[in-house]
């Protein structure tokens, strides 16, 4: 009779893990009667202990309240560029949704005229001022030309027209020649808020300047999306967040810094089974399962498992602690090894590449998204139709 020991990843302590050990033992004695599941559990014993926030006093200042009250406008302003960051048709998407029927009546006359104004952007003097010469000119031509080809962006023009919104028009370019610069660079490039600031105010003067009561608009906007992402709600409850995601990070920085008594400690519950062992491990219990076979001989172990792993990405930068990059797996490692990713989770990694040979990468779909994807293989059939063909083959 063969046992499953399961190995849990970060921040699970004793109510979490229980749910997934019932979980995955219902699962695996519908495909594999008679198999024994047993849990390794090293949260309570080797995690970190919850923060308890003493260290990490909240914020001060005037409660959140659901009409925006408490949320200063530079808040807001963080907020809403948090988003146009990501997506520069937010702050535009949002106002036209909000608008009232009709709102977009206007003259293809003027139409015309914005989307010329819009266009030749580039050229602009004063916009110039603000943009050097060369790859900088460039893609602030680029960025306004994609922002022209977007099918939203068109769609929303006559509104923007007849609302006279240069405002929306202005941070939605600055934001998408911004994302293009990121683009091409491959990661964040030095903008600052002024400098950010003072390059859509002139945008929207040359645009044709603000309208009146558009500020008012545009702060609505913005405290719409304070109300849920304004940091003064994240400071002021920050005591309580850390005592929820400490368990979770913690975990992993205390792994990487002293991992060597959880991998003694599982070493220790592979060897108490004494018979034929098949070590499951999820996300960092999957690493620690991993590198305990590294460091330890454990011959009963006839079957390594990993889930939603990410050992392949920790080997690749060499930061694993018993294996080095481009060491071979000792003898003593299990000759069978299943590694089990489901594509849209972006913590598990294929091992194939960098252990080929003595790994098999099985590929699942969970039908969830990220981050949901990484705790659901327990609920996805093919997880455990995976591992019974692996220990039937065992």
């Amino acid at each position: 009779m063969k046992t499953i020991l399961f190995v849990h990843g970060t921040g699970v302590r004793s109510k979490r893990e229980q749910e997934a050990l019932d979980r995955i033992g219902d699962g695996f004695r519908k495909v594999l009667p008679g198999t024994v599941v047993e849990t390794c559990s090293w949260g309570d014993v080797l995690g970190v202990a919850p923060a308890d926030g003493t260290d990490a006093p909240d914020g001060a200042g005037p409660a959140w309240s659901p009409d925006g009250s408490g949320v200063t406008w530079s808040d807001a302003e963080r907020a809403v560029w948090a988003r146009l960051y990501d997506d520069p048709l937010y702050e535009i998407r949002t106002a036209v949704l909000g608008a009232p029927g009709g709102a977009s009546a206007t003259s293809p006359r003027a139409l015309n005229l914005l989307r010329s104004r819009v266009r030749d952007l580039a050229d602009d003097p004063d916009v110039g001022e603000l943009i050097p010469d060369g790859e900088p000119r460039e893609q602030f031509r680029e960025a306004v030309a994609e922002l022209l080809r977007a099918q939203e962006f068109a769609a929303a023009l006559p509104f923007l027209t007849a609302r006279a919104s240069h405002d929306l028009v202005a941070r939605s370019v600055t934001s998408a020649y911004i994302r293009f610069r990121e683009r091409d660079a491959g990661g964040p490039v030095l903008v600052s808020a002024a400098e950010r600031d003072a390059l859509w105010r002139v945008v929207e003067k040359t645009l044709g300047g603000a309208a009146l009561g558009l500020g008012d608009r545009a702060r609505a906007v913005a405290w719409s999306t304070a109300q849920h992402m304004a940091r003064p709600v994240v400071r002021r409850h920050r005591g309580a967040l850390l005592t929820r995601a400490t368990p979770a990070l913690g975990d992993i920085l205390l792994y990487q810094a002293r991992g060597r008594p959880l991998r003694t400690y599982l070493a220790e519950r592979v060897r108490e089974i004494g018979g034929p062992v098949v070590l499951l491990g999820h996300s960092l219990g999957g690493i620690a399962c991993f590198e305990s076979l590294v460091a330890h001989a454990l011959p009963n172990v006839r079957l390594l498992v990993t889930v939603g792993s990410q050992v392949p990405y920790l080997y690749g930068l060499d930061a694993l602690a018993t294996h080095r990059l481009g060491a071979s797996l000792p003898d003593h490692f299990p000759d069978r090894w299943v590694n089990i990713v489901d594509q849209e989770d972006l913590l598990a990694f294929p091992a194939d590449d960098h252990f080929a040979g003595r790994v098999r990468d099985v590929a699942v779909d969970t039908r969830e998204p990220f981050p949901r994807a990484h705790g659901a293989y327990w609920t996805t059939p093919r997880v455990y139709d995976a591992v019974r063909t692996a220990v039937e083959e065992c």
